[in-house]
C-alpha cells in the first residue's frame, strides 16, 4: 500500500512540475509578444466600428459635447479589403515531391492527393484566409493542423487543417526566428471557457485558471485553460543495413556496423488548467503544429517587429477625418436663409418671397409707413469653405495611398496614368508593395504541408480506402498500406521514404477553366476550321449541362494523331508493339493466301489441258483433281479461320489502345482486314462442274 501511494505521489508531484514550466514557458512568451500584440490590438481596433477607433477618445469627446461634428470617413478599409481578397483569388497548391529513402513518384502524388483532400474537408481555405486577413490587417495570424476521429464509431483517424480566430491568445516559441515558424520548439493556446463548461469537459479536475500576466480572465463565470506543444528530443543510433537501409535504434549498436549518433524529436502536448494535467499525449509527427503568418516583419538589434498594412496609415486616416468634420462643421453653420431683408420691406409679398420659384418677379416696398426709404432685400451668398481645408483634405488622401504603396489604379479607379503600359506599371507598383503578405503566406503553408508530411504516416497508418484530389480537382479512391481497390496493381505504403514540400500559387483550378473556356471560344470564333482539331477542349472547360458528354462526342471525331500522346505509357507502348506483331502477322496470312489462290489457279488451268488431253481416263482423273482441290480448299479454309481469330484479337486490342472510334486509322485498317474476310474462290469443284470441264 504504502509503494502505492508512493507512486501515486510521484505522478503528482511530476504532473505538478508540468504545470508549473508550462506557466513559466507562458510567462516567458508573453512578455516577448506583449509589444507586438499591444500594437496589432491596436490596428484591429482602428479598423473596427467602435465610435472612438479613428479619433483620439479626447478630442471626439470634446466635438461632440460641444455640438461638433466628429465624423469617421474610412478610407483605408478598402485597401485592405483588396489586398485580401488578390490573394484570395490566388490560392496556393501544396505540392510533394520524392526526396530519398525509397520515396517514389506514385507515393508522392498520393501524399499530395490526401493533402488536398485534407484541405477540402476541412475548409483549409477560410484558415489561410482567416490567417493572411490578420497579416494584412494587425501584423500576424495562425493556422494549426490537428487530427480527430473520422466519426464517432470508427478508430481511424484524419488529418484537418483549422483556424484561430484569436491570434493573441497563441504564445509562439519566442526562440524562433524563421518567417514559417518550422524552427519553434513550444507553443501556448490559451482559451477561454465557462466553468459549466470545464466541469462538464472535466468532472475530475477543479476550474482553476491558468493565469498569464495580461491574459487573465476577469469574468467569474470564465476561465482560462492552455493546450502547450513542446518538442524533446532524445538520443539515437543510425544503423546502415547489408542493403544499405537506414535503421533507427534506442541501444548503441556494435563497432562492427557503420553507425552514428542522431536524435528523434518527439512533439509533447498537454491540456493544462490552473493547477492539473487535464489532458497528454504525443502530436503525430516533428513539428509544432501551429504555423504563424506574419505581416511586414522588421528586425531592430534582434527584435522582432510586426507591421500592419495600415499602421503608417493611422495618422493620415486621423487628419482625414478631422478636415472632413471641420468641413462639415463649417457648412453647419452657413446660415439657412437664403434672403436678407429688413422688417416689413417684403411683408406684403410674402409669399412670392417663401415660394420664389412660383413668381416671376419678387416685389418689396421700398419705403415705410413714415415714408423712410428701405434698405432692399439681400441674396445671402452661398458658403466658401477655405481652399486650406479643402487642400488639407486631398491631401491627406494622397497621404493615405502613399504610406501603403497602392494608388488608385489598384483599385481600379483611373488617375494619371493613360496609356495601358503606364496602367499597368501602376497597378505593378501595388502588387510590389503588398508582396510580401501573399510570400509569407506562401511560406506557412508550405509549412503546413511539411507537418502534413510528417503527420500522415502515423495517422494514416492502417490499411484503408482514402479519397485523393487530382490537380484538376478529380476524385479517386486509392489503398493504403496493403489494402486495395479495384484495378490496383501497386500497394502504396505512406511509411516509405522522405517527401518534400514545395507551394506553387495561381488561380483556383474553377478560374482557370473559365479562362481556359473563354480563349478556346475566341480562338474558335476567330478560326472556325479549327473546332475539328480542338472541340473537344472547347467543351471539356464548359459548365454547362451535357457539356462533358458532348466533348466526348467531339472527341471522336477527331485525328487520333492529333490526341493526347500516351506513346511513353508503358503499358499502351506494350499494345502497340503487340498490335504491331499482329499486323504483321495478318500480312504473312495475307501472303500465304495469295499463293493459294495461284496454286488454285494454275491447278484449274492444269485441269483443263488434261481433260482435252485424256477424254478416255475422264473417271480417273475426276476423282484425283477433286482430291487436291478439296485438300487446297481446307488450307484456305483454315488460313481464313486464323486470319478471323487474328483479327478479332487485332480488334481487342485497338480497343484496348482507345481506338474506339471511326477514325482514320480504324478505317485504313478495316479496309485491309475486310478484303480477306471472303476467300476468293473461282473454281467450281462440285462433280457437276468438272463434267461440265
Amino acid at each position: 500500500m504504502s509503494n502505492a501511494i508512493n507512486l501515486l505521489y510521484n505522478e503528482r508531484i511530476a504532473l505538478s512540475d508540468i504545470v508549473t514550466k508550462a506557466l513559466e514557458n507562458a510567462k516567458v512568451s508573453q512578455e516577448y509578444w506583449r509589444d507586438i500584440y499591444d500594437k496589432s490590438r491596436a490596428d484591429l481596433h482602428f479598423l473596427s466600428d467602435d465610435k472612438y477607433a479613428q479619433w483620439d477618445e479626447q478630442d471626439y469627446n470634446a466635438r461632440t459635447k460641444s455640438g461638433r461634428p466628429a465624423l469617421t470617413i474610412d478610407q483605408v478599409s478598402q485597401f485592405v479589403n483588396q489586398v485580401s481578397n488578390d490573394i484570395r483569388q490566388n490560392t496556393p497548391s501544396i505540392e510533394i515531391l520524392p526526396y530519398s529513402g525509397g520515396a517514389d513518384i506514385d507515393t508522392a502524388e498520393i501524399y499530395q492527393g490526401l493533402i488536398r483532400n485534407i484541405e477540402y474537408e476541412s475548409d483549409a481555405d477560410s484558415a489561410y484566409d482567416n490567417a493572411v486577413n490578420f497579416a494584412i490587417r494587425c501584423g500576424i495570424g495562425f493556422i494549426r493542423v490537428d487530427h480527430d476521429y473520422i466519426d464517432e464509431d470508427s478508430f481511424e483517424q484524419r488529418l484537418f487543417v483549422d483556424r484561430i480566430i484569436n491570434p493573441f491568445s497563441v504564445l509562439f516559441d519566442e526562440d524562433s526566428v524563421k518567417q514559417d515558424g518550422s524552427d519553434a520548439k513550444k507553443c501556448t493556446i490559451l482559451e477561454k471557457i465557462s466553468i459549466d463548461r470545464f466541469k462538464e469537459e472535466y468532472p475530475d479536475f477543479d476550474p482553476n485558471s491558468f493565469e498569464v500576466t495580461g491574459q487573465s480572465c476577469t469574468d467569474e463565470d470564465y476561465i482560462i485553460i492552455a493546450e502547450c506543444f513542446k518538442i524533446e528530443e532524445e538520443d539515437v543510433y543510425l544503423i546502415e543495413g547489408e542493403d544499405g537501409e537506414v535503421i533507427k535504434s534506442d541501444t548503441k549498436p556494435n563497432k562492427d556496423v557503420r553507425s552514428r549518433k542522431s536524435t528523434k524529436r518527439i512533439v509533447r502536448r498537454y491540456k493544462l488548467s490552473g493547477t492539473d494535467v487535464l489532458e497528454g499525449g504525443i502530436f503525430p509527427g516533428e513539428f509544432i503544429p501551429v504555423v504563424p503568418v506574419y505581416g511586414e516583419e522588421a528586425w531592430m538589434d534582434g527584435q522582432r517587429n510586426l507591421i500592419s498594412l495600415v499602421r503608417r496609415s493611422k495618422d493620415s486616416q486621423r487628419m482625414y477625418n478631422y478636415w472632413a468634420s471641420l468641413e462639415t462643421e463649417l457648412l453647419m453653420k452657413a446660415p439657412k436663409a437664403p434672403v436678407v431683408a429688413v422688417g416689413g420691406s417684403i411683408e406684403a409679398y410674402a409669399d412670392d418671397w417663401l415660394n420664389p420659384d412660383k413668381a416671376q418677379v419678387l416685389r418689396y416696398d421700398q419705403t415705410d409707413e413714415g415714408g423712410m426709404p428701405y434698405n432692399p432685400p439681400q441674396i445671402t451668398p452661398p458658403i466658401q469653405i477655405p481652399a486650406g481645408i479643402v487642400n488639407a483634405r486631398q491631401q491627406t488622401t494622397q497621404d493615405i495611398r502613399a504610406t501603403m504603396g497602392l494608388y488608385d489604379s489598384y483599385l481600379g479607379q483611373q488617375d494619371n496614368a493613360i496609356s495601358g503600359v503606364a496602367i499597368q506599371a501602376r497597378q505593378g507598383e501595388g502588387n510590389r508593395a503588398v508582396f510580401h503578405y501573399s510570400d509569407n503566406l506562401i511560406r506557412s503553408i508550405t509549412q503546413v504541408g511539411r507537418i502534413c508530411v510528417s503527420a500522415i504516416p502515423v495517422v494514416y497508418d492502417t490499411p484503408r480506402i482514402v479519397r485523393i484530389i487530382g490537380k484538376e480537382d478529380t476524385n479517386d479512391e486509392v489503398g493504403i498500406n496493403g489494402a486495395y481497390v479495384e484495378g490496383q496493381e501497386k500497394n502504396h505504403s505512406l511509411g516509405m521514404g522522405k517527401f518534400s514540400v514545395k507551394v506553387s500559387t495561381g488561380a483556383s483550378y474553377s478560374t482557370m477553366r473559365q479562362e481556359a473556356s473563354r480563349a478556346y471560344q475566341d480562338i474558335v470564333g476567330a478560326q472556325p476550321q479549327l473546332m475539328s482539331v480542338m472541340g473537344d477542349l472547347l467543351f471539356k472547360y464548359m459548365d454547362f449541362p451535357g457539356a462533358q458528354a458532348l466533348s466526348e462526342r467531339m472527341k471522336r471525331t477527331i485525328d487520333p494523331a492529333l490526341l493526347e500522346d500516351n506513346s511513353e505509357d508503358p503499358q499502351v507502348m506494350a499494345m502497340q508493339k503487340q498490335n504491331q506483331e499482329l499486323q504483321q502477322g495478318i500480312e504473312m496470312l495475307q501472303g500465304q493466301l495469295g499463293q493459294l489462290q495461284e496454286q488454285l489457279n494454275n491447278k484449274q488451268a492444269e485441269i483443263e489441258i488434261k481433260a482435252q488431253a485424256e477424254m478416255n481416263d475422264a473417271q480417273t482423273d475426276d476423282k484425283k483433281h477433286r482430291l487436291d482441290i478439296s485438300k487446297l480448299r481446307l488450307e484456305e479454309q483454315k488460313i481464313a479461320a486464323e486470319l478471323e481469330i487474328k483479327r478479332q484479337e487485332l480488334e481487342l486490342r485497338a480497343y484496348e489502345l482507345g481506338f474506339k472510334t471511326e477514325s482514320a486509322a480504324n478505317e485504313q485498317r478495316n479496309k485491309a482486314l475486310n478484303e480477306f474476310t471472303e476467300l476468293p474462290v473461282n473454281v467450281d469443284v462440285t462433280p457437276e462442274g468438272l463434267q461440265g470441264v
